[in-house]
């Protein structure tokens, strides 16, 4: 790839993240659960990025930085912040935390529903995308995600002891490497010997595992 291709595909990532982030905002709201915090919106777009081919969605990006509990992508978080500050989402609260760290938990505007709604009326694309987050709202806040984020050591991409802390996380999509893709069809395998046309069971499956996994983490 040559400088301005990288430069043209990191311009589109940028379209593509504002447009995932208000997405997964609009269907939160639409599930009655919002404001959601900025730590649960990046998990679900993980998340959302790890397991899109189920839905038949390209990934915006196959790779994170393993820092911390959870995964952060740091200009993401530069986009939320703009679609906060432009009027598209709202700011319903902030939580403090030590060393001056800010949570803030996001809403929908009046703005960002209309944008939301032009969206779904003109891209098959963006209608696949929000059956995507949809599944995973569903899956993700109806357990783990409403109470605890903290996926990264039983997350099967996050948590692997092959990556250490300060290394990147890949699972793209000229790699094998996404290990969540892997345990999300093993599950559907198994199911699958009951229910026949079960593909788009795997987000609820792999959320059934984040949450099990979780719930016996020490």
């Amino acid at each position: 790839m040559t400088p301005m291709q990288y430069s043209e595909s990191q311009v589109q990532d940028v379209g593509i993240w504002k447009a995932w982030i208000l997405i997964c905002v609009a269907e939160s709201h639409r599930m009655g659960v919002t404001p959601i915090s900025a730590v649960q919106l990046h998990v679900t777009l993980y998340l959302a990025n790890t397991l899109a081919s189920l839905f038949d969605v390209h990934r915006v990006r196959g790779r994170v930085l393993k820092r911390g509990e959870f995964p952060f992508y740091p200009d993401v978080q530069h986009e939320i912040d703009r679609l906060a500050f432009s009027g598209v989402l709202n700011i319903e609260r902030v939580d403090f935390g030590g060393k001056g760290h800010m949570t803030p938990h996001l809403g929908l505007s009046p703005k960002g529903a209309e944008i939301y709604r032009m969206l779904m009326n003109g891209s098959p694309d963006a209608s696949r995308v929000a059956r995507l987050f949809r599944e995973l709202v569903a899956a993700c806040f109806g357990k783990f995600l409403a109470a605890n984020s903290a996926i990264g050591p039983i997350d099967a991409n996050y948590g692997s002891n092959l990556i250490l802390e300060g290394e990147v996380v890949d699972f793209s999509e000229w790699t094998d490497e996404n290990k969540n893709m892997e345990v999300a069809q093993y599950l559907l395998t198994r199911l699958k010997a009951m229910r026949p046309h079960s593909d788009r069971d795997g987000v609820r499956l792999y959320c059934d595992y984040l949450d099990k996994a979780l719930a016996t983490a020490p």
